[in-house]
C-alpha cells in the first residue's frame, strides 16, 4: 500500500520533527579511506565556487516548500572533506567559498523568517586547525555553525592529530557521528580505548548505515542490530538515539522521530536533489517502491511492517531509518527489533 506524505505526516502525528535539514554534499574528494564510504574520493564535481553558488536556487526552492510549522533549518555542509589541508592554502583557501554559500543561504532564511543552523560534517585530520578555528570564530558572530565529528570504529586509522583537533575544537562540536555497521558493533564490543575516551567527553550519535551495493554486506542484521541496541542499554547509555530513548521510555516522555524524512533534502555535488538517496542507489536495491524525491512511503511500509501504531513504546521510540531498514539484502527477523529491546528493559 502506498500513501500521500501528507497522509503519513498525519499518522505520526506529534512525533514528525519540527526542524529542517538540507544535507548540502558540495563534493565527494576526500584525503582518506573510510571502509564503509562510497564515495569517489578522486571526484572533482562541485568542488570550484561557481558549482557551489549554484546551490542556492535548489535550497530556496526546498525552503519555499517546507511545512509551515518548521521554524529552524540545519544546513549540513558535507564532503568528502571539506577541512582537507590541501584545499586550505595560501593560493586558493577554500573556507572563502564556503563563507559565500553560508552568507547567502543566511539571506534566504531571514527572508522567511527562519532560524539558520550551520553544520559542518569533517573527519578532523585537518593540521590547519587553526585557520579553521578561526573561521568558525568569525562565522559564529553573525549565525549558529558547528561541526559534527566522524568517528570510524573500522577501518580508518585514528591518529595523534585526530585527537589534538577533537579537543582543540571541542567547544565547536556538537556531537561525534558514528556509523552502525556489522564491524563497528564488533568493536564496540571491544572496548575501543579511542571510543571509550569520546564517549566519556562528547555527545555521540549512532547512525543507521545506509550501504552501496559493494558495501553492503557491512550491514547488520536485525539480530546484530538487537546486540548493538543491547550494548547501548548495559554498557553505552548515554549513547543517541537510544540511551535517550530509554530514558524516555521509562518517563512515559514524547520522542521524535530520529530522522528527518519530513522537510528534508539531500542536494547532491552533481545537483540532483533527493529526499536522501543517492543516484547510484537504484530501486532494486530496496524492498518495495522507491521515490527519491519523497521516501515517506518507506516510512509506511517501517510503521505497517512493525505494527508502530499499535505499540507500547511508539510514544518514546525513535524507531529506525526507513530507509536504511528497507535495504533488499539484509538479514531480517521476525518481529520487531525495536520492540525486542524495549521489552528486555521493561523486564
Amino acid at each position: 500500500m502506498k500513501l500521500p506524505q501528507g497522509l503519513v505526516k498525519e499518522l505520526i502525528g506529534r512525533k514528525k520533527p519540527k526542524l529542517a535539514e538540507i544535507e548540502l554534499t558540495l563534493f565527494e574528494n576526500c584525503d582518506v579511506n573510510c571502509a564503509f564510504c562510497g564515495h569517489d574520493k578522486k571526484s572533482i564535481v562541485g568542488m570550484e565556487q561557481a558549482e557551489m553558488l549554484s546551490k542556492i536556487p535548489l535550497i530556496a526552492n526546498f525552503l519555499d516548500s517546507m511545512d509551515e510549522d518548521v521554524s529552524m533549518v540545519n544546513l549540513h555542509l558535507v564532503g568528502g572533506e571539506l577541512l582537507q589541508d590541501r584545499l586550505l592554502t595560501s593560493e586558493k583557501n577554500i573556507l572563502d567559498d564556503y563563507t559565500l554559500l553560508i552568507e547567502a543561504y543566511k539571506k534566504l532564511c531571514f527572508e522567511r523568517n527562519i532560524e539558520p543552523r550551520v553544520i559542518v560534517v569533517s573527519n578532523m585530520l585537518t593540521t590547519r586547525s587553526e585557520m579553521v578555528k578561526e573561521w568558525f570564530r568569525k562565522i559564529n558572530e553573525t549565525i549558529y555553525m558547528r561541526l559534527i565529528a566522524s568517528y570510524d570504529l573500522y577501518g580508518r586509522p585514528i591518529t595523534k592529530r585526530y585527537l589534538e583537533n577533537i579537543s582543540f575544537f571541542k567547544d565547536f562540536i556538537s556531537n561525534i557521528n558514528v556509523v552502525v555497521t556489522k564491524e563497528a558493533i564488533e568493536k564496540l564490543k571491544e572496548d575501543d580505548e579511542v571510543f571509550e575516551f569520546l564517549y566519556q567527553n562528547f555527545p555521540i550519535f549512532m547512525d543507521d548505515f545506509l550501504p552501496d551495493s559493494w558495501t553492503q554486506h557491512m550491514i547488520p542484521s536485525d539480530e546484530e542490530y538487537l546486540e548493538y541496541l543491547q550494548l547501548v542499554a548495559e554498557k553505552y547509555p548515554k549513547l543517541m538515539p537510544f540511551g535517550d530513548a530509554i530514558s524516555k521510555l521509562k518517563s512515559s516522555q514524547l520522542n521524535e522521530i530520529q530522522f528527518t524524512t519530513f522537510n528534508k533534502c539531500n542536494i547532491l555535488p552533481n545537483n540532483m536533489v533527493t529526499n536522501y538517496l543517492w543516484d547510484r542507489h537504484r530501486p532494486d536495491h530496496f524492498e518495495g517502491t522507491v521515490n527519491y524525491e519523497d521516501n515517506s512511503n518507506m516510512l509506511f511500509q517501517f510503521l505497517e511492517a512493525n505494527q508502530c501504531l499499535s505499540c507500547e513504546y511508539y510514544v518514546s521510540c525513535p524507531l529506525r531509518c526507513p530507509v536504511s531498514w528497507s535495504w533488499k539484502n539484509r538479514q531480517r527477523s521476525a518481529g520487531c527489533v525495536n520492540k525486542r529491546f524495549f521489552d528486555s528493559v521493561q523486564k
